[in-house]
């Protein structure tokens, strides 16, 4: 039995391993985002507050037990969309994205 948990152990890379060589196993499946991927997700986000805005202007006309689920989608689509283009604006700003190259543009000033 002690020989089957020495083969799994050694068979999967330690902790030290994987912290020197610089890849971790999800870090290296990403690779970060991307500047077109950080700048579809704010015109996905204003498309989504765009949708919010739609149902703003409809909710007038509305039943009394619909005007419940469209409030609600109304929050849900304005905290969202709105988080996602804040997020997303920020890391655009800030260059916290990886480059075609794959190197992070922090990166190039060191």
């Amino acid at each position: 039995m002690d020989e089957n948990i020495t083969e799994k152990e050694s068979a999967e890379p330690s902790d030290e391993q994987q912290a020197s060589d610089g890849e971790g196993g999800k870090e290296n499946k990403k690779g970060g985002d991307t500047k077109i991927g950080l700048t579809l997700r704010i015109l996905v986000s204003a498309y989504v507050l765009y949708l919010a805005y739609g149902l703003i202007e409809g909710f007038g006309e509305t039943a009394g037990n619909d005007r419940i689920f469209i409030a609600i989608a109304i929050v849900v689509f304005i905290a969202a969309g709105g988080a996602i283009l804040i997020l997303s604006a920020k890391k655009l700003i800030r260059k916290e994205y990886v480059d075609a190259d794959g190197q992070a543009e922090d990166n190039e000033k060191r």
